[in-house]
C-alpha cells in the first residue's frame, strides 16, 4: 500500500465546532450545528485559543519584531513605529528645513502612502509619510521637514501593516547599528527597576529596556533615549494567537494541537448540553493529556553540555 504523501491536513473553525458537539452527543453523527450553536460556541473556542497564551512561548508564535528610532520620548506604543520588517537607507543629498523631498541611496521598499522616518540634523527623528509615486530616487514627503538634513542621514521605511500586534511577552533583545550592522545584546529589566532609574530623559544608545503588555497595545520604555537615527532595538516576542473570526479560518496551532482544541471546546460546551460533571471532568483531563503531548512535540532543539559533578 502507498502513503499519501500528503501533510497538509487542516480543519475549519465550524469543523472543529462541529466535531465538540458531535463528542458530547449534542448533536448526531453527520450533523451539523445550528447558527446559534456555530455562534455561541465561536465565543468559546476564541476563550480557549486566547487561554493557550498560559502554555509559554510555543515556537511557531515566536517572531522577530524592530523599534525603529524615535526621539524626545522614553517609550513607544506597539502600534506605532514598531514593526516585524522596514526598510533603511540614507540620504544622497543635504535637505534645507521646510523641504518637502529629499533624496536617498536606495529605493528598495519605498512607495506612495508608506511610513517614513528621516534623521534631522540635531539627530531628531521626523516621522511622516511618503505623498505620491517616487521620482527616481526623490521622496515626497507629506510634512515638510521641521529642520535640514544632512547627506548620508538615516532613512527607515515600512508599511502601516507591519506595525506588530500587542506582544504577549518579550524575550529578548539586541541593539542593531543600521549602518554597520554591528549588533549587541541589551538588558531587558523589571518594571520597578525601569522606573527606579533617576533620569530617564537622558538620551544616547538604549542599553536596557521594560516591557508593558497593557490591554490594548503595549509600551515598550528604554533607556537612554535614543539620540539619533543610528541604532533600531531587535527583539524577539510571542504574539497573541490569531482569532477565529469566520466559518473557514483554520487553527492558527500545529495541527497536533487540533485534538486538545476540539476535546477542550468539547468540555467547555458540556453545561449547555447537560453533560454530568463526572463526564465533563473526564473531557477536561482528556484535553489535558493531549494538550501535554502536544505540547512535547514543539520543544526547542538546541546544544546541551553535560559535565561531571566535582567535589
Amino acid at each position: 500500500m502507498a502513503s499519501s504523501g500528503s501533510y497538509d491536513y487542516s480543519i475549519d473553525r465550524d469543523g472543529l465546532i462541529n466535531l465538540a458537539h458531535q463528542h458530547i452527543g449534542a448533536i448526531g453523527e453527520g450533523e451539523t450545528c445550528s447558527a446559534n450553536q456555530i455562534t455561541e460556541a465561536a465565543k468559546l473556542l476564541n476563550m480557549l485559543c486566547k487561554l493557550r497564551a498560559a502554555d509559554g512561548m510555543p515556537l511557531w508564535s515566536l517572531k522577530r519584531g524592530a523599534i525603529l528610532p524615535f526621539s524626545d520620548a522614553s517609550s513607544i506604543a506597539t502600534n506605532s513605529h514598531v514593526v516585524t520588517s522596514y526598510n533603511y537607507t540614507t540620504t544622497s543629498a543635504a535637505a534645507a528645513s521646510g523641504a518637502s523631498t529629499i533624496v536617498i541611496t536606495s529605493t528598495t521598499g519605498f512607495a506612495n502612502g508608506y511610513t517614513i522616518g528621516i534623521e534631522l540634523t540635531s539627530g531628531t527623528m521626523q516621522w511622516t509619510t511618503i505623498n505620491g509615486a517616487l521620482s527616481g530616487s526623490t521622496v515626497t514627503l507629506t510634512a515638510t521637514l521641521t529642520e535640514a538634513v544632512v547627506s548620508g542621514a538615516a532613512v527607515y521605511v515600512y508599511q502601516t501593516t507591519n506595525r506588530i500586534q500587542r506582544p504577549l511577552r518579550i524575550l529578548q533583545g539586541n541593539i542593531l547599528n543600521s549602518a554597520g550592522s554591528n549588533s549587541y545584546s541589551i538588558e531587558q529589566v523589571a518594571r520597578e527597576n525601569y522606573f527606579s532609574l533617576g533620569n530617564r530623559t537622558v538620551e544616547g544608545t538604549p542599553n536596557q529596556f521594560y516591557y508593558d503588555p497593557a490591554l490594548d497595545n503595549g509600551n515598550i520604555y528604554v533607556y537612554p533615549r535614543f539620540s539619533d537615527g543610528d541604532d533600531v532595538i531587535e527583539f524577539t516576542y510571542h504574539r497573541p494567537f490569531q482569532d477565529f473570526d469566520a466559518s473557514t479560518d483554520t487553527p492558527d496551532f500545529p495541527q497536533e494541537f487540533y485534538l486538545p482544541l476540539m476535546i477542550g471546546l468539547a468540555a467547555l460546551l458540556g453545561p449547555k448540553f447537560g453533560v454530568s460533571i463526572e463526564e465533563r471532568s473526564a473531557l477536561t483531563k482528556e484535553a489535558e493529556y493531549y494538550l501535554i503531548q502536544a505540547l512535547e512535540t514543539v520543544v526547542p532543539e538546541g546544544s546541551m553540555l553535560i559535565q561531571a559533578e566535582t567535589r
